[in-house]
C-alpha cells in the first residue's frame, strides 16, 4: 500500500513538474545589440570617447615631454656637476609618477574615472533598458528573459525567443516602459 501511495505521490509532483514548466516561458535580449543601436547608448558612447580621448592626448603629452626631458638630460649628463645630475633625475622621476598618478586616476581600468563615468552615464540608460525588457517579457507572458551576452552561458538560443529588437524597438518608438497592471 506505501508503495502505490508513493508511487501516486511521485506522478503528482511529476505532473505539477510538467505542468508548471509548461507554462514557464523563457526568452533571451543580446544587450550588446541594444546598447550598440539604441540612439540614447550612442550618444553616451560618444560623450565618453571624446573624454577618454583628452585624457590619453593629455597622458601623451606627458610621456612626450618625459621621454624629451630623458633624452636632453642624456646628451647633457657627462658634462653636468652631480648635484645637477640628481636633481636633474629627482625632476624626470617627479614626472614619471605624475604621469603614473594621472593614469591610474583617469584611465586605470579597476578604478579610474573612466569606469565611474561610463558607469554614471549609462545607468539611466540600463534602467531604461531594465523597463522595456520587463514591458515586453509580461505583455508577452515570459517568466525568465536572459541576456545573451555578458557571459549569460547561453548555449543555444531559437530565434524566435529572442526580444532583443522587440525591446530597442519599444525603446526607439518611446512607447512607455512600464508593464501593464494585471498581466
Amino acid at each position: 500500500m506505501k508503495k502505490i501511495l508513493w508511487f501516486i505521490a511521485a506522478c503528482g509532483m511529476l505532473l505539477t513538474v510538467t505542468v508548471a514548466a509548461a507554462q514557464t516561458k523563457m526568452a533571451y535580449v543580446d544587450s550588446e545589440v541594444i546598447l550598440r543601436e539604441l540612439p540614447e547608448a550612442q550618444k553616451v558612447r560618444t560623450e565618453l570617447e571624446t573624454t577618454l580621448k583628452s585624457w590619453q592626448d593629455e597622458l601623451q603629452k606627458m610621456t612626450d615631454n618625459i621621454q624629451k626631458e630623458v633624452e636632453d638630460y642624456q646628451k647633457k649628463q657627462a658634462m653636468m656637476q652631480p648635484t645637477a645630475k640628481e636633481a636633474k633625475e629627482k625632476e624626470i622621476a617627479d614626472m614619471q609618477q605624475k604621469a603614473r598618478d594621472y593614469y591610474t586616476q583617469k584611465l586605470d581600468p579597476r578604478q579610474g574615472e573612466a569606469v565611474t563615468e561610463r558607469e554614471k552615464k549609462l545607468a539611466p540608460v540600463r534602467d531604461k533598458i531594465l523597463k522595456a525588457i520587463e514591458a515586453v517579457a509580461k505583455e508577452e507572458s515570459f517568466s525568465f528573459v536572459f541576456d545573451k551576452a555578458n557571459d549569460a552561458m547561453l548555449l543555444f538560443a531559437d530565434a524566435k525567443f529572442d526580444l532583443t529588437y522587440r525591446v530597442l524597438d519599444r525603446l526607439k518608438r518611446g512607447t512607455p516602459t512600464t508593464p501593464a497592471k494585471g498581466k
